[in-house]
């Protein structure tokens, strides 16, 4: 069942990274990669993650990304398709407000998976300096069969 796990985990991680380069040639300079952790609430599970962030218009962000919770009997795979628009970008700071579509992959117990579809509402607060680096903080709502609130914090480079 393991090795079931992590080849799912590759196959959609590299779908993901495909997906992006696809979308984002125009852009290639201003792509980030980035890292996050924190927790999903009502599994009671942290979670790992990455993504990438590339501009699609001024001002409108593609984000797709990866998020894997683990919690002893109760993991969650999310992949995301998130789209953000940044309120403010001439302070110090980003403030910005998304949402998009997921598929959930939820394990009840041993070899008793389910997916389902969700959708990401979000908001979050991302800091420019230092400039190699962009730290931040999101929270997120998954609305999908069991709901979860989701705590993050990440970095950006």
């Amino acid at each position: 069942m393991k090795n079931r796990r992590v080849s799912l985990t590759a196959v959609l991680a590299a779908g993901l990274a495909v997906g992006s380069a696809l979308l984002a040639p125009a852009h290639a300079s201003d792509t980030l990669f980035g890292v996050r952790t924190g927790v999903y609430t009502d599994t009671s599970a942290g979670f790992l993650g990455g993504e990438i962030v590339t501009p699609i218009a001024p001002a409108w962000y593609f984000n797709p990304n990866l998020e894997y919770a683990f919690a002893n009997d109760r993991d969650v795979l999310t992949v995301n398709g998130d789209f953000h628009y940044d309120f403010i970008q001439d302070r110090p700071y980003y403030v910005w407000a998304g949402a998009g579509p997921a598929v959930v992959v939820r394990e009840f117990e041993p070899g008793d998976r389910r997916t389902d579809l969700g959708l990401n509402l979000f908001s979050g607060i991302g800091w420019k300096n230092p400039p190699q680096i962009k730290p931040y903080l999101q929270g997120k709502v998954l609305i999908s069969d069991n709901n979860e609130a989701v705590l993050a914090f990440g970095m950006r480079f």
